[in-house]
């Protein structure tokens, strides 16, 4: 579940501030989260499939599926599509290519 999943990233990572999104939220909570992702006040959204729903995150450099082999490739697609059009790309480390 995605309290699972947030309460492992909390433990693994504490100085981490983690956000949590999905669709049953009340649409002014959910818009606040988002808002506050965007603007950099949160690290790690931890979301359901929601983001694949129109919102574009320019600056996010990293997307993780969760279990990607329940989801279809146009599902996928949308998702990636989603992320990772700004200037801020994720590189590996020379620690991580060595």
């Amino acid at each position: 579940s995605i309290a699972l999943v947030t309460s492992k990233l909390r433990s693994l990572v504490p100085e981490a501030k983690i956000a949590i999104a999905h669709g049953q939220m009340p649409e002014a909570e959910l818009e606040a989260v988002m808002v506050d992702f965007t603007q950099g006040k949160s690290d790690v959204l931890v979301c359901t499939t929601i983001i694949e729903s129109g919102l574009d995150m320019p600056n996010v450099n990293t997307l993780i599926v969760n279990k990607a082999d329940k989801f279809g490739l146009t599902q996928l697609y949308q998702l990636r599509g989603r992320v990772g059009r700004g200037v801020n790309l994720a590189t590996p480390s020379p620690a991580v290519l060595g």
